[in-house]
């Protein structure tokens, strides 16, 4: 056995013997285990094979447990339980494991028979407690924690805790007659007079309850937390010049408390008088102490739509004051990169969000905002150099392939979009969707090279990948149907896209189209109504392919009048001057 080995069996050994300490189970492990029973004690005895196999077993099963195999450590658990089934720390180290899991009714049942066999042990029944408490039986907690205090005296929590249970239990009066026996042996303190005061309030006597904090200011009148207290229950029981009243008198004590000016914020708020409540918001967006999660949580509050959102021009300022006071983190101007979007300032926004990235170049998010800002700018040259610093730090990111194989396409870089596909289906393999939309990107490619068998051949594997991807096999159906192959199947094709996105003008167009090619004019005629009617706007390719079809059922007055109408749309094709020219349909040509 080599050295690490030993060193690794004797710590196992140490973590074995300190659980069986810590659990205070009986001096001499080694043959016998004592049961605490309400009335009797019993011995188990256990022979030295069993005593041995047993301590195998529970290192085993807490090795298990460290790694996080949790069902091979129960089965060991368990093992060691068919053995001993008195063994108070084996049943913890079992209910431990189901409480990890969030199965609090098997691990109650479990340290339930633990403490009754090991009353003393204190972490048995702090688990228990926080067992009890998921299981809301607020009073078998307020018990353990009765226990508790009588098995660690030193402990002053446990009575407020026990306190604590009596109340959320619905036993208020007997909560209360414990808090005053606390206080008439420890002396009045905070936790006393704010659990009184919790009492009081849920059984209605405000009085008593404006009392308790009455009490705490008069003690500590240089708290400047208990003025909050009061001014919070004053504004709650819509006494509003109390509550003012008290939130200045912070102020007098700590005129940088960044939390109260917040509270007199709201308090303006509630009061309709937002020219005040704007200036002490401003007043707590520039304290450096205050946190920046509180103020985002009230600065989203007022962004978004409703009665309390404020004008884009304060919400612009907010922004600053909060860059301004947080100059280190850069979520402030991420916020500024949301409000920029949200008033269709995209260049403005794309500014922004290079400065965060620079910033923090190790957020994804901050990444794909970017690429897709480039995506709404339309900027193919930023896409391609942006999201190729992007897949040097997430080169397992779909997105980022995408929106580069967009970028790609749009620039007409075929070779580079085919060597992107082949670098993206390494590192995205694993996801059919994703392989499907590559495919699709290295189909377009072949296409636009004109490469068209190997094009339709990599259409077949995109359907076969992903029969959803609608995209695509529209796409494929209209370039059979430009080149006059495969009819039928582009049929088929352009059928399942249109039956799922029947609203969609451009799959009801390749629709219309491949009836088109198959000198079904009047079924073209009737998809390609159905589209321009669909249509959001009016589509000068629509347009154009209207007039193609009229032209063939002998409408060719008004094939023209749609041929000059897509013109005028900015149709750039030089095919259709020639057909308003001459008067007459020219196909074009795929070769």
């Amino acid at each position: 056995m080599t050295g690490k080995v030993r060193l690794l069996n004797f710590l196992w050994i140490i973590i074995f013997l300190s659980t069986l300490l810590s659990c205070k189970v009986a001096k001499n492990v080694s043959t016998t285990a004592v049961v605490n029973s309400s009335a009797d004690t019993t011995e188990i005895q256990l022979s030295e094979e069993e005593r041995k196999e047993f301590e195998y077993l529970f290192i085993e099963g807490l090795k298990q447990k460290s790694l996080g195999n949790f069902d091979d450590a129960i089965k060991l658990f368990s093992r060691c339980l068919e053995i001993d089934n008195h063994s108070s720390a084996t049943l913890y180290e079992i209910a431990n494991i189901h409480v990890s899991k969030g199965d609090y009714q098997s691990s109650m049942f479990l340290l339930e028979k633990a403490v009754s066999l090991n009353p003393d042990n204190q972490y048995y029944r702090l688990l228990l407690v926080k067992v009890y408490q998921q299981n809301k039986l607020f009073e078998k907690a307020a018990t353990q924690y009765g226990s508790l205090s009588a098995l660690v005296p030193e402990n002053p929590d446990f009575p407020f805790y026990q306190a604590t249970m009596l109340a959320m239990s619905g036993k208020k009066e007997e909560a209360l007659a414990f808090y005053n026996l606390l206080e008439q042996k420890n002396g009045f303190s905070e936790p006393i007079a704010l659990g009184r005061q919790q009492i009081y309030i849920q059984l209605g006597n405000k009085p008593a309850a404006y009392g308790e904090i009455a009490k705490l200011i008069q003690i500590y009148p240089s708290e400047s937390r208990y003025y909050g207290l009061l001014a919070d229950m004053y504004l709650e029981d819509k006494n509003r010049e109390k509550a003012l009243e008290n939130y200045r008198k912070i102020l007098q004590i700590d005129p940088n408390d960044g939390f109260v000016h917040l509270s007199i914020a709201d308090y303006y708020l509630e009061g309709n008088d937002s020219v005040k409540a704007f200036e002490h918001i401003k007043l707590a967006f520039k304290n450096t102490a205050l946190e920046f999660e509180t103020k985002a949580q009230l600065y989203l509050m007022l962004a978004k739509p409703g009665p309390n959102r404020i004008s884009d021009e304060r919400q612009y300022e907010l922004l600053h004051i909060l860059i301004d006071a947080h100059v280190d983190d850069e979520r402030p101007r991420a916020f500024l990169v949301d409000y920029f979007q949200s008033t269709m300032q995209m260049e403005e926004a794309r500014k922004q969000i290079r400065i965060v990235i620079d910033m923090k170049k190790d957020n994804y998010q901050y990444w794909e905002r970017l690429l897709l800002l480039n995506n709404d700018l339309q900027d193919w040259p930023s896409m391609d150099k942006d999201s190729k610093k992007a897949m040097e730090y997430f080169p397992d990111q779909p997105l980022i392939y995408i929106l580069k194989s967009v970028g790609l396409l749009q620039q007409k870089s075929y070779g580079q979009l085919l060597a992107l596909v082949d670098s993206g289906l390494v590192h995205l393999k694993n996801d059919p969707k994703i392989v499907s939309q590559l495919y699709t990107y290295r189909a377009e490619a072949f296409y636009n090279l004109k490469r068209f068998n190997e094009a339709f051949d990599v259409f077949d594997k995109v359907v076969e990948l992903d029969p959803e991807n609608y995209m695509a096999m529209n796409n494929y159906a209209y370039y059979l149907s430009v080149r006059g192959e495969r009819l039928g199947t582009a049929e088929k094709l352009s059928a399942k896209v249109i039956q799922s996105n029947p609203e969609n003008a451009t799959y009801l167009d390749t629709y219309a189209w491949v009836f088109f090619k198959k000198k079904d004019y009047q079924l073209a005629r009737f998809y390609m109504e159905i589209a321009l009617s669909k249509a959001s706007e009016e589509s000068a390719v629509l347009i154009e392919h209207y007039g193609d079809i009229l032209f063939y059922i002998n409408d060719k007055e008004n094939a023209i009048i749609q041929w000059k109408k897509s013109l005028e749309k900015g149709n750039p094709s030089k095919i259709l001057k020639r057909k308003i020219a001459e008067k007459r349909y020219i196909e074009t040509k795929e070769n």
